[in-house]
């Protein structure tokens, strides 16, 4: 029987420091494409078109509140998540690395209570986004230079060549 290679930890890196043990809470981008419905004559259906990506957000959750890192409020910098996976049958670790660069726009210091975790949530409005398994790209999207390459393959490659970029 084969087992899931699950992802069993992680670490997070913000402007290139470590906060591995300080990072309690990682969530990597959706990619997600904006869809346009087009139902021609003679079609049975509707079919949904590719109109380009969805916004994305990136967001991290630390145990603490590192001042640097509230000072980077509505600049634009790079966060890596660096999931691991492993499965049952050896000890064996596959490697993900996810690179995100946008701004951060909101910084969220959650409730104040005595006696309770009081955590501080950093939301990046996603504008790169690359993500490798164990050193293979799997994609890279740049919202700004319009490149969308999954898989080895730029999805967008002829639109800029036609448009002259």
């Amino acid at each position: 029987m084969q087992y899931p290679r699950k992802i069993r930890n992680f670490s997070a890196f913000i402007d290139g420091v470590s906060y591995a043990g300080r990072a309690l809470e990682g969530k990597l981008p959706e990619l997600k494409l904006q869809l346009a419905s087009h139902r021609g004559g003679g079609m049975d259906g509707p079919m949904a078109q590719d109109m380009g990506m969805e916004a994305m957000k990136a967001e991290v959750t630390l145990a603490d509140w590192p001042p640097e890192l509230i000072k980077m409020f509505g600049t634009r910098q790079r966060m890596t998540l660096r999931p691991g996976a492993m499965g049952e049958h050896d000890f064996s670790a596959d490697s993900f690395v996810a690179t995100i660069g946008g701004r951060w726009s909101m910084v969220n210091f959650s409730d104040l209570k005595p006696g309770s975790d009081v955590p501080l949530k950093l939301t990046l409005e996603v504008d790169c986004f690359r993500m490798l398994h164990n050193g293979d790209e799997l994609f890279e999207i740049d919202i700004e230079a319009g490149k969308r390459v999954i898989g080895g393959v730029d999805q967008l490659a002829q639109i800029r060549a036609a448009m002259g970029l």
